[in-house]
């Protein structure tokens, strides 16, 4: 016999409702170890993840928080809060995470941020707040990221700044901004953003850069420049960087350059002579780049050098002190500049070189 059958309906009722039906609520209360896969939360779930004890909790599956499940997860006492799922955020929420105590406040992945909003995010009192997913940033909102008083605040995924935006975060509290993602930069921003005391100093994405934009980023307030991403480079921007005291001398991205170019950088004394990001010489003025820069007083290193020719590896190696990978491992080929190709002879002196890199 069904054992609800011995009941009445009004019974059968009130056991569903409060006994089996509070069964399957408790079963849907739970959540997964991995937090990172928890969809939705309730603020009571949000309570409990809370109170457990750990040093981070990420919760990088949410892609919707209110301000009630924000307050209950701002109680949580470790070190980091991550939140990267969230790719939109209300002021209310935000005026609730911004209680939270631990020094890491990760809302990578934040597309819009409006201005109000990044008020309450910079009165967030830990070290680190990130906010990595903006492509662009106005600057009434760079002017409320700015009033941020930690260690680090970082907009990585920013894309392009605008005059006034860099001006607004030339007035940042925190101490290091870093905005990685610019891809392109013109003279009149590169002079606002090097005007900012905390920037970091690092444009790994930029590709390009032209000579108004470096000779404004010689006036660097910070420590230090890289611009690790360059992958090619101008006669006129090489002299430019020659004047930036602060730049860290590396071009690891370099893939190609003329001979103008090749003979600006050889003589830069900050340049540290190394190309691993140039894997072949196949442009009609090959010949003349590599005795340009077989004229460097430096070391010069090209360690991935695959390809090749006949006559522009003569010209590279009167540079004695070149490093290049071991001959037989490069790939000969034709003369780009269409001239004949002639047969390679290896110096003595070089092959010895070659034979001591060989053991």
């Amino acid at each position: 016999m069904n054992v609800l059958a011995r009941y009445s309906p009004l019974a059968v009722a009130v056991i569903v409702a409060g006994g089996w039906l509070g069964h399957s609520r408790s079963l849907a209360d739970e959540l997964p170890k991995d937090t990172n896969k928890i969809e939705r939360l309730t603020p009571e779930q949000a309570g409990k993840l809370a109170r457990k004890p750990g040093k981070v909790l990420l919760l990088n599956g949410l892609t919707t928080l209110d301000a009630d499940t924000g307050k209950a997860l701002a109680e949580f006492k470790g070190d980091s809060l991550g939140l990267s799922g969230l790719t939109t955020l209300d002021a209310d929420t935000a005026k609730a995470l911004k209680e939270f105590k631990g020094e890491y406040l990760s809302l990578s992945n934040l597309t819009t941020l409006e201005a109000d909003t990044a008020k309450a995010l910079a009165e967030f009192k830990g070290g680190y707040l990130f906010i990595e997913g903006l492509s662009t940033l106005d600057a009434e909102t760079a002017k409320a990221l700015a009033e941020f008083t930690g260690a680090i605040l970082s907009f990585n995924g920013v894309t392009t700044l605008d005059t006034d935006t860099a001006k607004a975060l030339a007035e940042s509290k925190s101490r290091l901004i870093s905005f990685h993602g610019l891809t392109t930069l013109d003279a009149v921003t590169a002079k606002a953003i090097a005007a900012i005391n905390t920037w970091d100093g690092q444009l790994p994405k930029l590709t390009t850069l032209d000579a108004d934009a470096a000779r404004a980023l010689a006036e660097l307030k910070g420590e230090c420049l890289s611009l690790d991403g360059l992958t090619a480079l101008d006669a006129d921007t090489a002299k430019a960087l020659a004047a930036i005291n602060k730049w860290n001398g590396q071009l690891p991205r370099l893939t190609a350059l003329d001979a103008e170019a090749a003979k600006a950088l050889a003589a830069i004394d900050k340049w540290d002579g190394q190309l691993p990001g140039l894997t072949a010489f196949e442009s009609s003025d090959s010949v003349a780049i590599a005795k340009a820069l077989a004229t460097r007083k430096g070391s010069l290193s090209l360690p991935n050098l695959k390809r090749i020719s006949p006559k522009t590896l003569s010209a590279l190696i009167t540079k004695e002190d070149v490093e290049i990978p071991l001959i037989e491992m490069l790939e000969l080929i034709p003369e780009p500049d269409g001239s004949a190709t002639d047969d390679f002879v290896i110096p003595r002196e070089f092959a010895e070189r070659q034979k001591q890199k060989a053991r």
